[in-house]
């Protein structure tokens, strides 16, 4: 008997690059467009220089939590500094500026995190914000006003149902 002999051929596999060709070279004309885009829109100027020690981050007991006690109707019930709640009135925004200029006083570096619910309307905002700034000119010296508005990330308040 005669063995059946077949000559077994190896094949090649081979990876087409054109594809992958093709996407670097548009990638390359995408960011040589943009980057002509961006430079064409930059104004030549000199920024101002920040002082020493105005972006460093304050210590963790440079820090005060001013908040706007939300009432219904979008109205606010008060302002609330440290554990003590002012009233929602001019002399409560005073009292509030002068805790926090001893506050300033104290520590020049002090940040003022602002925090007011969603519903509550601007007009209730705006005095506890204007405390902040009246609060670092009283407190006179170094003291720089440095208020932060507290937000929640959208992604958290989507998935709380908010």
């Amino acid at each position: 008997m005669a063995r059946d002999r077949r000559i077994q051929r190896t094949t090649s596999i081979e990876a087409n690059l054109t594809p992958m060709i093709d996407v670097t070279f548009l990638l390359v004309v995408f960011f040589a467009l943009v980057s002509g885009i961006t430079s064409r829109d930059q104004i030549a100027m000199q920024l101002a220089r920040v002082l020493p020690g105005a972006a460093a981050k304050p210590d963790a007991d440079a820090r005060w939590v001013l908040q706007v006690v939300p009432a219904a109707d979008g109205k606010a019930d008060g302002y609330a500094l440290n554990g003590v709640v002012y009233s929602a009135d001019a002399d409560g925004a005073e009292g509030v500026a002068r805790a926090l200029a001893e506050g300033y006083r104290a520590n020049p570096r002090l940040e003022v995190h602002l925090r007011a619910d969603r519903a509550t309307e601007f007009r209730w905002v705006e005095p506890a914000m204007r405390a902040a700034t009246t609060a670092a000119r009283l407190a006179g010296g170094d003291a720089l006003p440095r208020l932060n508005l507290v937000v929640e990330e959208a992604r958290r308040a989507a998935r709380d149902g908010a």
